[in-house]
């Protein structure tokens, strides 16, 4: 690791030497994509293959009763309107959860603190999060939320909540030590001597070498499929419209 990113155990990384990686990585934070407003949404909702149709339909019988021998009676109409009324709500619907689930992100984003202690040039300095880069020795201490996916290499009784990666709402045990892995055991999602992005320290103290910064960390792909496009940037239908196409049910897939 000291010789892959230019650092030392000791030193750390030269404040010059973090200046050109952060000049070349860019900021330690997550990319959030334009937010949609609820009325680009609702109109994204009416350009579906399936409720175009439904509009189609839905105007078919209105002209053919308009032209046909009962045009004068309103009760002709009732299959046109119905197929309007529900095409319409069913948009507000879907819609207003888009927008609400669009929160995620934000929420992502939030998972960190303003500064952390990392070693560079020997001495332990407080640092933004966002100018964590990799190669950076980070000091963690219970109640630090890790700025940045890391590889620890101290770990005193370090245990991490990982509810934000897992689900698992235990707190996790972590050890500096590397394990070797046995013959036909399955790889670990989290390994015990990796703490990533957005994790809480809950108890203990260590200190790791950062990994991984921003986007390319493990939070950082989960926003990047919550965003629905490739390395986090949205991505555009019909010139203007987001596209939302990551959330189509397999109907709507299959019919496009």
């Amino acid at each position: 690791l000291e010789a892959h990113f230019g650092t030392s155990v000791e030193q750390g990384l030269t404040a010059r030497r973090a200046e050109e990686i952060l000049a070349r990585d860019g900021p330690n934070e997550l990319e959030k994509p334009p937010k949609p407003t609820l009325l680009m949404l609702f109109i994204l909702q009416l350009t579906g293959f399936v409720i175009i149709l439904l509009l189609v339909a839905a105007m078919a019988s209105i002209a053919v009763n308009a032209t046909g021998p009962n045009k004068d009676d309103i009760l002709s109409y009732t299959t046109g309107k119905a197929i309007f009324v529900i095409v319409i709500l069913n948009a507000g619907i879907a819609a207003w959860t888009e927008h609400k689930a669009g929160d995620a992100l934000d929420a992502l984003s939030k998972m960190t603190q303003a500064s952390i202690f990392v070693i560079r040039d020997g001495s332990e300095v407080k640092v933004d999060v966002p100018d964590v880069v990799r190669g950076d020795l980070v000091v963690l201490g219970t109640g630090d939320v890790v700025p940045a996916d890391m590889r620890l290499i101290e770990a005193d009784d370090v245990k991490v909540s990982e509810m934000a990666l897992t689900g698992e709402p235990d707190d996790v045990s972590k050890t500096a030590k590397l394990k070797a892995k046995k013959p036909g055991e399955p790889e670990k999602l989290t390994p015990e001597n990796m703490v990533f992005s957005g994790c809480s320290v809950t108890n203990g103290k260590g200190k790791g070498f950062v990994c991984e910064t921003g986007m390319s960390t493990r939070i950082g792909r989960i926003a990047q499929l919550i965003a629905g496009g490739d390395e986090g940037k949205p991505k555009k239908k019909c010139g203007c419209l987001p596209d939302t196409s990551g959330n189509a049910t397999p109907l709507q897939q299959n019919l496009e």
